[in-house]
């Protein structure tokens, strides 16, 4: 069987294979930082082989060898991810195939395809990443593959490059009224697709629900966003930054954790008395947890939202997308005592306890008539003994209270807090340990705080006879010429109250650092009014419009209005748009086109008789044909007189004009004058 012809006009031309190769190489950087390091590999050579390709074009693959390579491909994909479900998987899995294509641009309809399916690549990166940069940069991406798709479109004359971006951009600019159309009124999930569990293994950072060594260093070495805070009025001090997140009760002497029982008592948590109440809204990253976090004491509750017995918000969902809610905390408060079970909790003591832990607990009681002078004679210890704030703190063996209170001595948060509650208990006032975060960083660009994974903090609450829970934190207690200020703990940050400020004295520095501001400041407003554009707003919307009755049915209704609006206008004014064409000049054009069909195109820079020309020596037998075509068309266009009777003959000349390929036996079937 011998092996098809592909028309001459139906080949891609090599600039054509360059353009929809770079493309798609950069449609797929983004994904590079997403994807492991097998996928890269193999898609990375499928690239380089395309484009060497270009230079030397027996490097492509046969039939057998592009097979084998897609064999690999798949087993790639499923080997990396141990199968082809999930995110990651399907991505690599779609990612692979769509880099085997490059090895078979045969035709053009191979490049249309390969522009087409980029644009489901583009949708797909949303899965991994939704911010404003990646947005405009895969805009830029779309662009271009629009682009190729309108020049290999034809008939745009000369400056084809230029002209096919222009015509692109003129697209994309008619597409945007009908973008903010969907986007307002298209009816939305209750959660972002990619937020709806394809891929639950996929670890988010963050605070967890226990507290052992290592388990704040971590997030404190991790420059992520944790969320932002907008206050409605003047922002409470530095050190009345208190973000309240998990409390733990329990400990073995090495972990703390919630604790069982504790967790599974229900019950709103009091506040006796609250003063200073300050309003504020939060945006909180995804946890993939249902804790949310609120300024040291939550006095109010957000809309699909409790509070716990232990003054906690706790969210009815996982937060596995961007969540907003506004809360009111008391600055000033009087928490009511504890059940009975969380009483006991609070004076539960590991068994790890060393001799020379209880002498130093009883050393403070004895010295100490109340239970708050026994909490200042432990902050004391901290203040006056050779303790160290440091980031890297050596490695702790099997009791780590008891090493860290007498040997290492070096440490944060976590040692601190750990060591003091287990102190307090021993001397018998309840303890529990409070993990959150402390302070934030002003972005006056905004008007909002930013709290970073790097400000994860660890606190003390006693129980204090007529004040309730009271907040200590035995890591402000160091001495401040005791932190380690040197090397890379430096540049890192630590506890607000011994925080490290980089020096920005000089200008570079303040620009940096304003950049980063105004960048924030701009995903700030990318979050708020774009991917927090939620069901709630929709309906508000339509409150709005006075169609808050309709709901869902309202979005329809006035989506498909909208549409058909918008879309009339486009086509009218499409219309208005386009000029009839002189009648000569739709014969010449109807001419050229059955000629190009045939793979001889008429050039950017060519006239009619010299077309001709090389179009009879190219294919003598048409010349007839062509010579009677410009023998009518030449003096009705350029000459004087009537051309209605040209116009004739030449739509008669054009009727049973079609030319065939050169390969075929009879290349003419028609009439001639």
């Amino acid at each position: 069987m011998s092996k098809r012809t592909i028309p001459s006009n139906e080949r891609p031309e090599r600039a054509q294979v360059l353009w929809v190769t770079l493309v798609l190489l950069a449609a797929y950087l983004p994904l590079g930082g997403q994807l492991a390091l097998q996928i890269s590999a193999f898609v990375g050579l499928l690239f380089a082989i395309r484009l060497a390709s270009l230079r030397w074009p027996a490097v492509l693959p046969g039939t057998w060898p592009l097979a084998a390579l897609t064999l690999i491909g798949v087993a790639n994909a499923a080997v990396t991810y141990q199968g082809w479900s999930g995110q990651n998987a399907g991505t690599a899995l779609f990612v692979s195939m769509l880099a085997l294509k490059l090895m078979e641009l045969r035709r053009k309809s191979d490049i249309r395809l390969v522009a087409t399916l980029i644009g489901f690549l583009v949708v797909v990166e949303f899965l991994f990443d939704q911010s404003p940069w990646l947005v405009l940069y895969l805009g830029a991406v779309v662009l271009g593959g629009i682009a190729l798709l309108v020049d290999l479109n034809g008939g745009l004359g000369e400056a084809r490059r230029r002209g096919a971006f222009a015509v692109a951009v003129r697209l994309s600019l008619q597409a945007l009224p009908l973008t903010l159309i969907l986007f307002l009124l298209f009816p939305r999930l209750s959660a972002p697709l990619w937020s709806l569990g394809l891929d639950p293994s996929k670890a988010t950072t963050g605070i967890s629900d226990s507290l052992e060594p290592g388990a704040i260093s971590e997030l404190v070495l991790n420059g992520e966003l944790a969320f932002r805070a907008r206050f409605d009025g003047m922002p409470p001090a530095a050190d009345q930054l208190y973000w309240r997140g998990p409390v733990l009760w329990e400990t073995d002497g090495r972990r703390w954790s919630v604790g069982k029982d504790i967790a599974s008592t229900d019950g709103p948590g009091a506040l006796l008395e609250a003063a200073r109440p300050i309003d504020y809204e939060v945006t909180l990253e995804p946890t993939d947890q249902r804790w949310l976090f609120a300024l040291d004491m939550p006095d109010s509750v957000p809309d699909g939202a409790s509070l716990s017995p232990d003054h906690q918000l706790i969210a009815r969902r996982v937060v596995s997308a961007v969540k907003r809610y506004r809360v009111t905390s008391a600055l000033d408060y009087r928490t009511a005592p504890p059940d009975p079970a969380r009483l006991a909790a609070g004076l539960q003591v590991p068994d790890n306890v060393t001799p020379r832990m209880r002498r130093l607990a009883d050393d403070w009681r004895s010295r100490s008539e109340t239970d708050w002078e026994m909490v200042q004679s432990g902050l004391r210890f901290f203040n006056r003994e050779s303790f160290h704030y440091t980031l890297m703190p050596p490695r702790l063996g099997a009791n780590p209270t008891d090493e860290f209170l007498f040997e290492t001595r070096r440490g944060f948060c976590e040692h601190y807090a750990s060591s003091f509650a287990v102190l307090m208990r021993m001397a018998g006032i309840p303890s529990r340990i409070v993990l959150g975060y402390l302070g934030g960083e002003l972005n006056r660009v905004g008007g909002y705080h930013m709290i970073w994974q790097s400000d994860a903090h660890a606190w003390v609450e006693v129980l204090i006879d007529g004040r309730g829970w009271v907040r200590v934190d035995p890591t402000a207690a160091v001495d401040p010429s005791r932190v380690d200020n040197s090397g890379a703990s430096r540049m890192l940050g630590a506890g607000p109250s011994v925080r490290f400020t980089l020096e920005q004295a000089d200008a570079l520095a303040r620009f940096a650092r304003n950049m980063r501001l105004f960048a924030d400041s701009l995903d700030a407003a990318w979050q708020d009014w774009v991917l927090g554009f939620s069901v709630e707003d929709q309906l508000a919307l339509l409150q709005r419009l006075r169609l808050g009755e309709l709901r869902e049915y309202g979005l329809v209704a006035l989506m498909l209005a909208a549409l058909g609006i918008t879309l009339g206008i486009l086509v009218l004014a499409s219309i208005r748009e386009r000029k009839p064409l002189d009648p000569l000049q739709a014969e010449y054009a109807r001419f050229c086109k059955r000629l190009a069909g045939i793979g001889l195109d008429r050039l950017p820079n060519e006239g009619p008789r010299d077309y001709a020309g090389r179009v009879v020596a190219q294919r003598p037998d048409l010349a007839p044909t062509v010579e009677r075509f410009m023998d009518l068309y030449i003096p009705a266009r350029y000459g004087p007189g009537d051309p209605h009777d040209a116009l004739t003959a030449l739509a008669d000349l054009l009727r049973d004009f079609r030319p065939r390929p050169a390969r075929r036996t009879s290349t003419f079937v028609g009439r001639s004058r």
